[in-house]
């Protein structure tokens, strides 16, 4: 059951006031809550195991992606065996010709030739391929440029407690930002929150932290200079002005700078910080999780094949369960 609130939001109501129940019904539901605790005691000791398991095939993953990264920065040439691969325009074409026709074409596109060095720009065009569905939208056109200097994204986990990941992103020299790497560590809770236990999800962030940037003059991309008014001149003085100030402007680089959070009191948060680290939280976790480890398919775009393809199965099911009901 549910009621509508002032605002209108619709507020859950259970169908049933537990308080209203005879005493001895109430005291098997205070059982049944202390075996649920009992649970959350051993998913809880679960995660922890499967924290080792992410550790250990964390190295992997860095040492795959250090061949990835070497492959990008044109370091090491593939050959052979590792350029093998067919794509899913030749198996249902058969026409391996016009799929490469078609690949070249794109690389021209994008200031590429055969005698491009590595894959330029690769981590700008994976995170805008992945804007929408991992980023919240947060890249802009304006952060294009500087993003076309970022070489890498790693993770590094936290080791003896699940408390938490760093994202380290790593750039070349360039003329916006004197860093040469920007740092984003998210805090972890892996114990049940003490106040709400049985609320247990598996471990969850609970605070992050950015880190400065040291842009260069004239190429903050996070901030942008807006007219405030103008000054009519007096007779005979300088000619009319305009006064101006500097403001936040939307940024991907604002991800860097999150609102402060201790971790406990959010509470005292403003609503639009709680709703920005809320946000923040999301798209870290995506980073860690999707866009890292699956790079090349969102650069090529294939992330969002596969999706497709899911949708599409669900579609012809529902085609065939109607064709069968209308038999």
């Amino acid at each position: 059951m549910s009621d509508c609130s002032s605002d209108g939001e619709v507020e859950f109501s259970p169908c049933i006031d537990v308080s209203s129940l005879p005493e001895v019904v109430q005291n098997r539901v205070k059982a049944l809550k202390n075996l649920q605790l009992e649970t959350v005691k051993a998913e809880c000791d679960y995660y922890k195991e499967v924290h080792q398991l992410d550790v250990k095939y964390q190295k992997l993953y860095d040492q795959i992606n250090k061949r990835r990264e070497n492959i990008l920065s044109g370091g090491y040439e593939p050959s052979g065996a590792e350029i093998e691969w067919k794509n899913k325009e030749e198996e249902q074409n058969g026409d391996a010709t016009e799929a490469i026709t078609n690949g070249i074409g794109k690389l021209k596109v994008l200031d590429m030739d055969e005698n491009t060095k590595g894959i330029p720009k690769f981590w700008m065009y994976a995170l805008k391929n992945a804007n929408d569905e991992c980023l919240m939208g947060m890249v802009e056109v304006h952060d294009e440029p500087v993003l076309e200097h970022l070489t890498d994204i790693t993770v590094h986990l936290n080791e003896q407690q699940n408390n938490g990941f760093t994202l380290k992103f790593h750039f070349t020299e360039n003329p916006y930002m004197s860093n040469t790497v920007l740092t984003k560590e998210y805090t972890l809770r892996e114990d049940p929150d003490p106040e709400s236990p049985l609320e247990y999800d598996g471990p969850e962030i609970i605070s992050c932290k950015g880190c400065p940037i040291d842009w260069k003059a004239g190429k903050d991309v996070t901030k942008t200079t807006v007219k405030v008014k103008k000054l009519k001149p007096k007779k005979g003085k300088t000619p009319e002005k305009e006064l101006t100030k500097e403001v936040r402007a939307d940024s991907f680089f604002n991800f860097f700078n999150p609102p402060e959070h201790t971790g406990g009191k959010e509470e005292e948060m403003s609503d639009e910080d709680r709703g920005t680290l809320a946000m923040d939280f999301d798209v870290g976790f995506a980073i860690k999780e999707k866009l890292v480890p699956r790079a090349v398919l969102y650069f090529t775009g294939e992330a969002f094949d596969e999706e497709d393809e899911d949708f599409e199965d669900l579609d012809t099911e529902e085609e065939e369960e109607d064709s069968d009901d209308m038999d």
